[in-house]
């Protein structure tokens, strides 16, 4: 005999020695709890199913976190009864987490009615119903239906015959797997072996199993579902079912609608392809014109207009050697078939002199490049042409100053020379002379010294005012060299300095007047500006005659203004173009390095002005001003 589910087994226990005493008895579908509260006798064995109540909740409160109300549902039968017990004890490790209310052993009607007003973030667990408080019999499977219907929380069970009935799912007893089990058994029995020599095999863990409609209806997505998870009675989508005819028809429509496509977008990129070409050479900053074999212009764009002084349409179909000097167009043609006959893009006459003809007949040399192009059937060429004539005068101006370079070099090397030679002369007629007076009379001196005190002081004074003499003339020498005033005590005291020498030793009245100078100043703008001025003074007592002279050194926002003034002979500018002296050069030379200006304004008898300008960096970068805004200072005359 198999009974199954523990009613039937208790029927067994109860009438086995009346209908089949003696015969073994192989149960199916019992509990191990189940199985162990009854006094089974000898022949009675089984593989106990497994009942996992507490997966199953678990993986509804993790399909549902927010959950705070959880409903048991249950009959009232024995075996009701019994489930209920197991459902408390085994859930009440959850009951800190969430609150249960049981459902048990109510009327149908009135167990209705309760699950359709359960609060708001409830689940229902339904165990099963086999009598209700009526006393009322059921099937628990086809309670389901009713129950997940009138409900507002989804259902849980652990049943497999409830899903398909409105439970969402949980770790389920599979009843057909069950009786397998025990038919297995029964087998090993009628074969033969003795019940109690069977080894029954572990109990294995009953698998999740969930219902994708019941998924959908809450909400739920399948990633959220167990690992190993079955997902029954999933509907096919009409893609799922139809998906390779989809395919395919769709494979067919979109193969002709790219054929089409193609050929549509072929035809446009071909004509925005042309319109763009000829965008592009209408709006070429170039000249740009296309000549087909015969020789003929077919199109020209605005800039040929402006080069060569023709509107297109006296252009457009008439031979490109209107464009051609004269004593260049026999040879032209002869050029134009052997691009032809192996078009490339490249240069135009390269290594030679390109001219082209405007309409007034005057020539401009050109650069032209050629490249091949086959719009049609036919090929042409498109011809830029540019206008080199500022190139040209630029390269012409290059070779001029290279030129002037070239003199200015051999010039600095000759005044570089001249002024060593100048100094030598110094250092060996003056300073070195001077030295070996100076080593004559001390060796005297050391052989006869005076007899008396006073004849020995007039000569170590006589020999004092040789020794100041020979260093006032190395300090000039060291000043001419390098200017220590200027790193010492800064531009103003400095140039204030080079007045106050220069003016008596040429018999000069110099007024030196600075303004708002700041008060640090970048060294090589205070060394340019201390240069020029020792330039510019010098010019004064070499050429100009000048009794007087003025010396300015302002400061400002736009940098510093330096002014010398002389009332000597002057000079005329125009007489001396192109003959600037050295002294004028290097004085525009170290202003290019500064970025500043000079202006040299002379008159023949009314003197001459030299205005130079220097821009200082930005406030913080090296102009710095003390505190209260920049100095002032009075005119101060030297000499």
């Amino acid at each position: 005999m198999i009974p199954a589910l523990a009613p039937s087994l208790d029927f067994v226990l109860k009438y086995r020695e009346e209908l089949l005493p003696g015969v073994p008895v192989v149960f199916g579908a019992i509990e191990q709890g189940e199985a162990t509260a009854r006094k089974l006798g000898p022949g009675f064995f089984g593989d106990p199913m497994k009942v996992d109540l507490e997966s199953t909740l678990e993986v509804a409160l993790r399909l549902h976190p927010r959950t705070r109300h959880v409903a048991v549902v249950a009959g009232k039968s024995r075996t009701d009864s019994y489930w209920v017990a197991e459902s408390r004890k085994t859930f009440r490790g959850y009951e800190g987490e969430v609150e249960f209310v049981y459902l048990i052993g109510l009327p149908m009607d009135d167990l209705l009615r309760e699950v359709a007003r359960l609060p708001d973030q409830s689940i229902i667990y339904y165990l099963h119903l086999f009598e209700d408080g009526r006393g009322e019999t059921f099937v628990p499977a086809e309670v389901v239906e009713p129950l997940a219907t009138a409900a507002n929380a989804p259902v849980y069970g652990h049943f497999r015959t409830y899903l398909g009935r409105g439970i969402v799912g949980g770790r389920v007893v599979d009843f057909g797997a069950e009786g397998e089990k025990a038919a297995r058994l029964a087998l090993r029995v009628l074969a033969g072996d003795k019940p109690g020599s069977i080894a029954l095999p572990v109990t294995s863990e009953n698998p999740y199993v969930f219902d994708w409609r019941q998924l959908r209806r809450w909400g739920l997505e399948e990633g959220a579902l167990p690992p190993g998870s079955v997902v029954v009675y999933k509907q096919p989508s009409y893609w799922e079912l139809y998906r390779w005819r989809i395919i395919g028809v769709i494979s067919l429509c979109i193969v002709e609608a790219l054929l089409v496509v193609g050929l549509l977008v072929e035809r446009a990129n071909r004509r925005r392809a042309a319109e763009r070409f000829r965008q592009a050479v209408v709006a070429s900053p170039s000249g740009m014109v296309m000549i087909g074999p015969d020789g003929k212009l077919v199109l020209v764009n605005a800039q040929v207009e402006i080069l060569f002084g023709y509107r297109q349409e006296e252009l457009i179909g008439k031979p490109v050697g209107l464009l051609v000097p004269e004593r260049f167009r026999d040879r032209h043609p002869a050029h134009r078939q052997h691009f032809f006959a192996s078009p490339a893009s490249r240069p135009m006459g390269a290594g030679r002199e390109l001219y082209g003809r405007r309409k007034d007949g005057s020539e401009f040399p050109v650069e032209i490049g050629l490249n091949p192009i086959r719009p049609g059937a036919s090929p042409f060429v498109l011809a830029s042409i540019v206008d080199i004539t500022e190139r040209k005068r630029a390269e012409e101006d290059l070779r001029e100053s290279r030129r002037e370079l070239r003199a200015l070099t051999g010039r600095l090397l000759r005044a570089q020379e001249t002024e060593r030679r100048r100094i030598a002369r110094e250092l060996h007629d003056d300073v070195n002379q001077g030295l070996a007076l100076l080593a004559v009379h001390l060796d005297l001196l050391g052989q006869g010294p005076p007899e008396s005190r006073a004849q020995l002081g007039e000569r170590m004074k006589e020999m004092s005012d040789r020794v100041k003499q020979l260093s006032s003339a190395v300090h000039g020498l060291s000043t001419l060299l390098h200017p220590s005033k200027l790193e010492q005590l800064g531009l103003v005291a400095a140039v204030r300095g080079l007045c106050r020498e220069m003016a008596p030793a040429h018999g000069l009245a110099i007024d030196f007047v600075d303004q708002a100078m700041p008060s640090s100043i970048p060294d090589d703008i205070a060394l340019c500006l201390y240069r020029i001025a020792q330039e510019g003074l010098r010019n004064v007592t070499k050429h100009s005659g000048a009794r007087h002279a003025r010396v300015d050194l302002n400061g400002g926002e736009g940098g510093i203004f330096l002014q010398i003034v002389d009332d000597g002979a002057g000079f005329d500018r125009d007489s001396l173009e192109g003959k600037e002296g050295l002294g004028l050069v290097s004085m525009r030379e170290r202003l290019r390095l500064v970025g500043g200006t000079i202006v040299v304004d002379s008159r023949p008898s009314v003197g001459t002005r030299i205005e130079v300008h220097v821009p200082l960096p930005p406030l913080g970068q090296g102009e710095v001003f003390p505190p209260g805004g920049p100095p002032r200072s009075q005119p101060s005359r030297i000499g």
